[in-house]
C-alpha cells in the first residue's frame, strides 16, 4: 500500500473536509473544484488499486463508482468548454466575417468610384476627339468641295431634253388651240 503523501492529505481536506477514507464519506461532487477533478480523479484510481491489493474490494468498488462519476463531470466540464469556446470562436469568426465584409465592400466601393472617374474621363476624351475630328472633316469637306455644285453632263442633258419637250408641247398646245378658233 502506498505511503499517502502531504499531497494526497491536502487532496483529501479539499475534497472531503477530512482525512477519513475516500470511499466511507459522501461527496457532494457539485462543490468540488472543477479545475482539480483529473487530479482527484488519478488518486481515486490509485485509493482503489490499493484498495483491491489490500482485499477492500467494497471500498474499492465505492471508489471505482466515484470515478466514473467525476469522469461525467469531467466530460460535462469538457463539453461546456467545448460550448463556450465554440460560441467564442463563432462570435470571432462572425465579427471578422462582418469586418472582412466592411472592408470588402468599402475597398469595392473605392475601386468603383475610381472606375467609373476613369470611364467618365475616357468618354470626355473620346467625345473630345470626336468633336475635334467631326469639326475637321466639316473644315476639309467644305475646302474640298465648293458651296454650290456644278450640274453634270448628264443632268444638263436631262434639263435640256426636257426643255424641248416642254417648248414640243407649248407649240402642239398653239396648233391645237389655233385649229380649234379656225
Amino acid at each position: 500500500m502506498k505511503k499517502e503523501t502531504k499531497e494526497d492529505e491536502r487532496i483529501k481536506t479539499d475534497y472531503l473536509g477530512t482525512t477519513d477514507s475516500f470511499s466511507t464519506k459522501t461527496i457532494d461532487f457539485s462543490k468540488i473544484d472543477k479545475s482539480k477533478i483529473a487530479e482527484y480523479i488519478d488518486l481515486m484510481k490509485e485509493h482503489q488499486k490499493n484498495c483491491v491489493k489490500a482485499g477492500n474490494f467494497i471500498e474499492a468498488e465505492l471508489a471505482k463508482q466515484r470515478v466514473i462519476q467525476l469522469q461525467k463531470i469531467q466530460e460535462k466540464k469538457e463539453y461546456n468548454q467545448a460550448i463556450k469556446r465554440q460560441s467564442v470562436d463563432r462570435k470571432n469568426f462572425n465579427g471578422q466575417k462582418e469586418k472582412e465584409l466592411k472592408d470588402f465592400k468599402k475597398e469595392f466601393e473605392n475601386k468603383y468610384a475610381e472606375e467609373i472617374t476613369k470611364l467618365e474621363e475616357m468618354l470626355d476624351a473620346i467625345k473630345k476627339r470626336q468633336e475635334e475630328e467631326l469639326s475637321e472633316y466639316f473644315t476639309n469637306f467644305e475646302k474640298n468641295y465648293p458651296k454650290e455644285m456644278k450640274p453634270s453632263n448628264e443632268l444638263i442633258e436631262k434639263q435640256r431634253q426636257l426643255d424641248y419637250y416642254i417648248k414640243t408641247e407649248e407649240y402642239v398646245f398653239f396648233i391645237i388651240i389655233y385649229i380649234f378658233y379656225l
